[in-house]
Parts: C-alpha cells; structure tokens; sequence
C-alpha cells in the first residue's frame, strides 16, 4: 500500500462524521498525513452547524495548517466523489448511521455509494454508542419485531 498523504473527510455536523474527524485526525497523526474537511451543503442550507464547527476547530488546533476545509452545494455523493478524484486523496473518512432493513434501502446510504464507487480506500466510522436503526424504529420510535427488547 503506498503511504498516505491526504485524507478527505467528509462532514454533514452528525455525531457520526464527528467520530470519523476525530479517527481521521488520529491517522493524520500517526502517518504525518494532511486532511481535507469537505461540508456538503443542501441548497437549502440556512445555519452553521456548531457541533461541526467545534470539531473542525478541534481539529485544526491539533494538525495546524495540514487541515483545509472547504464547502460545496450539491448531492453528497456526487461531490464527496468528485472532491476524492481531484484531491488524488489516499484515504476518505467517513460517518455512517447504521440504518439497516427497509429505511436503509428507501433513503439509501450516502455511506455505502461512496464505499462502492470511491478511487480510493474508504474507512466508515459510526459513532460512539450508536446501534443500527431500522425502518419500525425511525418511524414508529419503538424496536422491531426481529429485535428483543430488554
């Protein structure tokens, strides 16, 4: 494997892509890699997120000016893999929620497009303490029948 230089890590502000900056930088660290931090904004985007902009502080005091940070308008896909073939990146960083079952394949997963058509490897990160989600949970706020209560 050739050594990596740059990790993109795309950002939507969720607890997941959080967790996926704070790996990142950790790998930055260790391999002396620099990272693009890359908001996918929806055109109807109206405020910062704070959450997201704590962490990219974070991050930013720890990598210093081997962190860049850039924003875009448009489908994340597209742009996550547009940002991936032009940075010629080693590495994307990325949340994923762990929706599973019937939500997962009517909403699909920006997650697992980019794991499928990326030019490069592709680490996932969920987050600390986060558990799959299916379609009865995120609708009706109670688990499954294929999941036991306890």
């Amino acid at each position: 494997m050739s050594h990596i230089q740059t990790i993109l890590v795309p950002m939507d502000g969720s607890p997941a892509s959080i967790a996926a900056l704070m790996q990142a930088v950790a790998l930055a660290e260790h391999l002396d890699a620099a990272i693009e931090v890359l908001s996918v904004n929806a055109a109807d985007a109206l405020e910062p997120d704070l959450e997201l902009e704590d962490a990219v502080a974070t991050a930013q005091r720890r990598l210093g000016t081997r962190l860049s940070r850039r924003t875009v308008t448009g489908d994340p896909v597209r742009q996550i893999l547009d940002a991936a073939e032009v940075g010629s990146h080693g590495l994307i960083v990325m949340g994923t929620h762990g929706r599973v079952g019937r939500l997962h394949a009517l909403i699909g997963s920006v997650a697992e497009s980019i794991v499928r058509n990326a030019p490069c490897p592709v680490l996932t990160v969920r987050a600390a303490g986060a558990a799959e989600e299916s379609f009865s949970e995120r609708v009706h706020h109670r688990a499954g029948i294929a999941r036991p209560t306890h």
